[in-house]
């Protein structure tokens, strides 16, 4: 799927959850619940994400390919860093209505608007979600996966409020189920924190250029025990992955009696067999090959 794809997927969930908030934020004027205003703070999360997903493709898909040769990922690590910092912001405050309400529980009153808005974003969410977690995989995009996370967080949350709000709004002469708007506020919570935990995991381990995983590896030395007589000497295998893209560097060594043609030919098949073993698993590598000192062709085989 094309770059445009993904952006106008984020510009298309930027532009409904922006005319979602201003209902938001009226549906939590109107009525007292903790648990729509909780959901009220997760929807501004909710448009600050989304603003900067679809900013960081919009810069992604402009960028000049010799400029930035190996994409924009750390950039796409460092937004969901602040995305991730910003929603820790959002459950400090929610936290503290929620326990408020609890110290001192109320009916909800005036939920109607608040109801509407909810199934609305539990539907929109939803189809979203899908839409982004298919493109996620498709492009291997940190981004589009976080942005996935966000529509599937809000559906559930929002899914959680509309349950609780309608409940209450049946069963308002109950006292006892008075808690449950508060507890409603705790579950938005606790998938914002969910939310929080998987985005941090995400970018600081991507920031950190870690290694490609187990299964990766293992790949690599398949295609190099499956090739081991194209080459005479195998010395480090260095490999890196951030921002969803996977990076493979193998230093070998050749026959000094080689011609720089037959070498050449060597090193576009194994880069090839290494690409073609990561696309079969539905990644994609970048693989560059790199000369050992003292096993290149010598000038004699290149004259030939």
């Amino acid at each position: 799927m094309s770059g445009s794809a993904s952006q106008n997927l984020s510009f298309q969930a930027m532009i409904f959850t922006a005319c979602l908030f201003p209902f938001y934020i009226l549906a939590a004027t109107l009525t007292n619940s903790a648990a729509i205003l909780t959901d009220l703070l997760a929807t501004s999360f909710d448009l600050t994400a989304l603003t900067a997903c679809w900013l960081v493709l919009k810069l992604a898909h402009k960028a000049h390919a010799g400029k930035y040769a190996y994409g924009l990922g750390k950039l796409e690590n460092l937004a969901e860093l602040m995305i991730a910092l910003l929603q820790t912001i959002l459950v400090v405050i929610a936290g503290t209505r929620a326990i408020i309400r609890v110290m001192h529980p109320e009916g909800v009153d005036g939920a109607e608007l608040g109801l509407f808005v909810a199934a609305l974003a539990v539907v929109g969410n939803v189809i979203l979600n899908r839409k982004a977690t298919r493109l996620a995989h498709e492009t291997h995009s940190p981004v589009l996966a976080a942005q996935a996370r966000v529509h599937l967080v809000s559906a559930i949350a929002s899914g959680s409020v509309f349950t609780v709000t309608v409940i209450l709004s049946i069963f308002n002469n109950i006292p006892i189920l008075y808690y449950l708007d508060p507890m409603g506020s705790f579950v938005v919570i606790g998938f914002m924190i969910y939310n929080i935990y998987a985005m941090l995991s995400n970018s600081v381990a991507s920031l950190l250029d870690q290694a490609i995983d187990e299964a990766g590896q293992l790949r690599i030395l398949k295609v190099l025990t499956t090739h081991f007589d194209d080459f005479d000497e195998l010395g480090d295998i260095r490999t890196r992955q951030f921002g969803g893209k996977m990076f493979v560097e193998l230093h070998l060594g050749f026959e000094s009696d080689w011609t720089v043609a037959r070498a050449r030919a060597v090193v576009a098949k194994l880069t090839e067999s290494v690409k073609r073993e990561f696309r079969e698993a539905g990644d994609e590598v970048d693989v560059s090959i790199v000369l050992m000192p003292g096993h290149a062709p010598s000038a004699e085989a290149k004259a030939v």
